[in-house]
C-alpha cells in the first residue's frame, strides 16, 4: 500500500511540473534585474530604448510566471533604476533567437537549457537560472538561498565580450564551473 501512494505522489508531482521556493522565487525577482543594470554594456542590449527582461518558462509554469511578473511591476513601478521596462514572459517552445530581450531569466526544464544558454550566448546578453545546475548547461547567474544569500557565477560562461560588470560584483559572486557545481 505504501508503494501505492509513493508512486502516485510521484506522478502528482510530475503531472504538475516543478516545485518552486516562493522565498527564493522573491529574491531572485528582486536581485536579478540589478545584477543585470550591473552590465557596463546593458545601453548596447536595450530594444527600443527599453530593457526587455524575458522570463523563458514551461506551459506548466504559467502562473508562477505570472506571479513573479506581478511581484517584479509592483516593487519597481515600470523603471529598472533609470530604464523604462518590459517583462516578456515566452515559453521554451516560443523562445528563438528571434525573441527580443537584454536579459533572459530561466525557470525549469528538464530539455530547453541548452537551447537557452545557447541563445544567451549568441545575443551576448545576461542569463538567470532558477536552479544553480543549469549553470552547468550555460546559463550565466543564479542565487541560492544558503546560511545567507549566495550568487553563482558561471566562469566559463563570463568570457562574452558582449557583457562587461562592474568590478564590485565580480567580488561579491562565487564562482563555479561545471566541475565543481
Amino acid at each position: 500500500m505504501n508503494k501505492i501512494i509513493f508512486l502516485c505522489l510521484i506522478i502528482i508531482n510530475v503531472a504538475y511540473g516543478y516545485n518552486y521556493n516562493d522565498i527564493l522565487l522573491k529574491a531572485q525577482a528582486s536581485i536579478f534585474p540589478k545584477i543585470m543594470l550591473l552590465d557596463k554594456k546593458i545601453k548596447n542590449k536595450l530594444v527600443d530604448g527599453k530593457v526587455i527582461y524575458t522570463i523563458v518558462y514551461d506551459k506548466s509554469d504559467l502562473h508562477i510566471v505570472q506571479d513573479i511578473k506581478e511581484f517584479i511591476d509592483e516593487n519597481n513601478g515600470g523603471y529598472f533604476d533609470k530604464y523604462l521596462y518590459e517583462i516578456n514572459l515566452v515559453e521554451f517552445s516560443d523562445l528563438s533567437n528571434k525573441t527580443q530581450a537584454t536579459a533572459i531569466y530561466v525557470l525549469n526544464s528538464n530539455t530547453e537549457i541548452d537551447k537557452v544558454a545557447n541563445i544567451a550566448r549568441e545575443k551576448g546578453i545576461i542569463s538567470f537560472s532558477y536552479d544553480i545546475e543549469n549553470l552547468k548547461k550555460g546559463l550565466l547567474f543564479s542565487l541560492m538561498l544558503e546560511k545567507s544569500t549566495v550568487l553563482y557565477l558561471n566562469k566559463e560562461n563570463l568570457q562574452s565580450t558582449k557583457i562587461d560588470f562592474v568590478d564590485s560584483l565580480l567580488q561579491m559572486v562565487r564562482f563555479i564551473d561545471k566541475n565543481n557545481l
